[in-house]
Parts: C-alpha cells; sequence; structure tokens
C-alpha cells in the first residue's frame, strides 16, 4: 500500500500510518505521522475527527512544501489556528 498523505485543516502536513480501535472506548481511531512543518511525531485521533480535519493531498505537495521555509510555515499554521479557535469561541 502505497503512503496517503493528508492537509490539517490549519495546514499541517501528515501521513497516515495506521487505523486502529482506542483501548479505551473501542473506538476506531487514526494513527498519524506529523511532517511538516513543526517537529515530527505520531498522534492518534478519533477517525470521524480525523476525516472532519484533514483533506487528502498527492505527495508531491509534502515534498513542495518541506522546501519552503519551515518558520514561514509555522507561522502561517499558527495563525490559522488562532483564527479557529477565536472562531469557535465566539
Amino acid at each position: 500500500m502505497s503512503d496517503r498523505y493528508y492537509r490539517h485543516m490549519d495546514g499541517g502536513l501528515y501521513r497516515f500510518v495506521a487505523d486502529a480501535m482506542s483501548a479505551d472506548t473501542g473506538n476506531p481511531v487514526i494513527v498519524y505521522e506529523h511532517l511538516w512543518p513543526f517537529i515530527a511525531g505520531l498522534w492518534v485521533r478519533d477517525r470521524e475527527e480525523f476525516l472532519a480535519r484533514f483533506q487528502p493531498i498527492d505527495a508531491n505537495e509534502v515534498t513542495t512544501a518541506q522546501q519552503g521555509d519551515r518558520t514561514i510555515a509555522q507561522a502561517a499554521v499558527n495563525n490559522a489556528k488562532a483564527i479557529r479557535r477565536a472562531a469557535k469561541a465566539t
């Protein structure tokens, strides 16, 4: 199976790792790896929430983004996150 890549609604880029089940709830979850622009790491999110927040992208989009300025990309993600959270709070 080829890698599947996703963009979070705030702009971060991720790679799908696996479908799994929550040990606490038995609900389906997605294991995914953060690729850009912050420090790489594994995350787990409820499947429905993942599908609502992430959009599939082509591997070329990841490669192109990673050639850009990390600091600028981090600022853009942080700004998008702040705007989304402020809108949610109102």
